[in-house]
């Protein structure tokens, strides 16, 4: 990829994280990347490849931070594996190339765009994979079952924290869930 085409996708993702994705027009892209308006319509022939693209970088770096933060040796126990979701929630946050905002416009859209929908499925299987791999090495019963209720746990938090911050929320509010939630999918199942 072209420096000029990096820049330009990195700009449409804060442009995504601000406004929204009707908000990613070649003039406002442009404008917040710095370069020439017609560099954007020569890099991108229209605003729905633009966007498209934008999701790409904003999934693809998403899954490789899963999959780094997912990656062998994996927690030995329940207590283990809170720290390594929250390890996890981190890199998501944290990565100032595909900002988390920008991540659920995008993932958003997808859902408005068939289109785009392969690409959030991508994202979706390798997020609760890497989650499904955590809580299997730390010996949940069920991982793929408690990979989902971690999951929408994380997610809700996540949009919740991004509408209404809180200070220290990943080691206050967000730990706390987690402990409780993995303390309970440790337990095995009652029988039925």
């Amino acid at each position: 990829m072209s420096d000029r085409r990096a820049v330009i996708l990195a700009a449409a993702l804060r442009v995504i994280a601000a406004h929204g994705a009707d908000g990613a027009t070649h003039r406002a892209v442009a404008a917040e990347a710095g370069v020439p308006l017609a560099s954007t319509t020569y890099h991108f022939a229209s605003k729905d490849a633009l966007v498209h693209e934008a999701l790409e970088l904003a999934i693809g770096r998403s899954i490789a931070a899963v999959e780094r933060e997912s990656a062998a040796p994996g927690p030995a126990d329940p207590a283990q594996l809170v720290g390594r979701l929250l390890s996890l929630v981190a890199a998501i946050c944290d990565d100032d190339q595909a900002p988390l905002a920008a991540q659920y416009e995008l993932v958003l859209e997808a859902g408005r765009r068939p289109e785009l929908r392969p690409l959030a499925e991508r994202w979706n299987q390798a997020y609760l994979a890497g989650i499904e791999s955590l809580a299997a090495s730390a010996a949940l019963p069920e991982p793929g079952q408690a990979a989902e209720i971690l999951s929408n746990l994380i997610e809700g938090a996540l949009l919740t924290q991004l509408s209404v911050p809180q200070d220290a929320f990943a080691e206050g509010p967000l730990r706390s869930m987690l402990q409780r939630t993995v303390a309970g999918l440790a337990r095995p199942p009652a029988p039925v």
